[in-house]
């Protein structure tokens, strides 16, 4: 698959007018080295796309494979790593807010990266928008390299410090991006049997890509709230407990430790995607007054390995409640225990990491 650049131009056209921000185009600099710069909106990687021998093997099975389409094959590579991976929302304690709507953020935390940083990563399941989105862009420029009406690049939104891969071809153009910020990403989502809500259609004049998505799509539900209701109101088991707690218990606090049982139980979600899903039930459910986000600190082996993950404080009934995702439990909270000695807990406001806080990606 070779450089087009006026099909790359215009595919970052319909991204920026789809995103509502100018995007620049991202290309892997280990296929590309001895090309010339190519225009101030299209750039070269810091880092060289790479993938696992048993996710290019996963490519290779695919591209044998005469039953699927590509658009089928393009979507199971999106499922894969959504399936594989896990958010790194350590990253969060290091965005920095410039203006309304510009954020900052270390380039060595994902982006510029060294021999080190990969070698931690490999470790563990937990990637930030910069590696996900080399995994994507690479795993699709292998499906499709025989394929020259295909273009795939990473759009780098500077200004929201977030890489994503668009691609396209002569009957459409999409967007895939399976950790976007403002949503239950897909990479909840489709562990826990929801639809995808990270792709988007830019172009699509036939509904090839519509039809491939939907079908992709059937059977899951869209509403994660109604999903996880329908589950607890189908397990006996759960039932049975339900009916055998303290008869003065708030219901909200039942329900939602009912949630974080299934969220783990059943789907083995990390704490991340228990987070973000159970703040979306408290949004809809109680609303967004009635929760505050704190940080919770994970001791590492050094403070370089030491990282931060989001828990909750919710008021019910006049009582503060912890949902801590990484005990996978909900517990009173007394606000004293932020001034402990040795509290794990940080209100949210008050946890402060530059750029020389260093994190070497364990």
């Amino acid at each position: 698959m070779g450089i087009n650049v006026e099909k790359l131009k215009r595919l970052n056209d319909l991204v920026s007018l789809a995103v509502r921000k100018k995007s620049i185009i991202v290309l892997n600099p280990a296929e590309h080295e001895n090309e010339k710069k190519i225009g101030s909106d299209i750039i070269y990687d810091k880092a060289d796309w790479k993938i696992t021998e048993e996710f290019s093997t996963y490519v290779k099975d695919l591209l044998e494979d005469d039953t699927l389409s590509i658009e089928d094959k393009i979507l199971s590579i999106y499922e894969k790593i959504c399936k594989d991976y896990v958010y790194d929302d350590n990253l969060i304690s290091y965005i920095k807010k410039v203006d309304d709507d510009v954020f900052s953020l270390p380039d060595w935390y994902g982006r510029d990266i060294d021999e080190e940083w990969e070698s931690n990563r490999e470790n563990h399941k937990r990637r930030v928008c910069y590696e996900l989105s080399r995994y994507s862009a690479k795993a699709l420029t292998e499906l499709l390299k025989d394929n020259d009406d295909y273009n795939v690049c990473i759009h780098w939104n500077k200004d929201l410090t977030h890489y994503f891969v668009g691609l396209s071809c002569s009957e459409y153009s999409v967007i895939l991006d399976p950790d976007d910020f403002f949503n239950i990403k897909d990479l909840t989502r489709l562990k826990a049997g929801l639809n995808t809500q990270g792709i988007k259609i830019l172009e699509d004049p036939e509904n090839k890509f519509k039809n491939a998505l939907d079908k992709f799509n059937k059977g899951k539900s869209e509403y994660a709230i109604n999903k996880i209701k329908d589950e607890i109101e189908s397990d006996k088991d759960i039932q049975n407990s339900t009916e055998n707690e303290k008869i003065n218990e708030n219901e909200d606090i039942i329900f939602l430790n009912n949630v974080i049982k299934i969220l783990s139980e059943k789907y083995e979600l990390d704490s991340q995607g228990i987070y973000e899903y159970v703040k979306e039930i408290v949004d809809i459910k109680l609303g967004s007054e009635s929760r505050e986000k704190v940080w919770k600190r994970l001791e590492g082996d050094d403070k370089e390995s030491t990282r931060y993950i989001r828990c909750l404080l919710i008021k019910t009934d006049e009582q503060e409640s912890l949902i801590d995702v990484d005990e996978r439990k909900i517990r009173p909270f007394d606000r004293e225990e932020f001034k402990m000695k040795k509290t794990k807990y940080i209100p949210y406001n008050e946890l402060s990491r530059g750029g020389y806080d260093y994190y070497n990606g364990r």
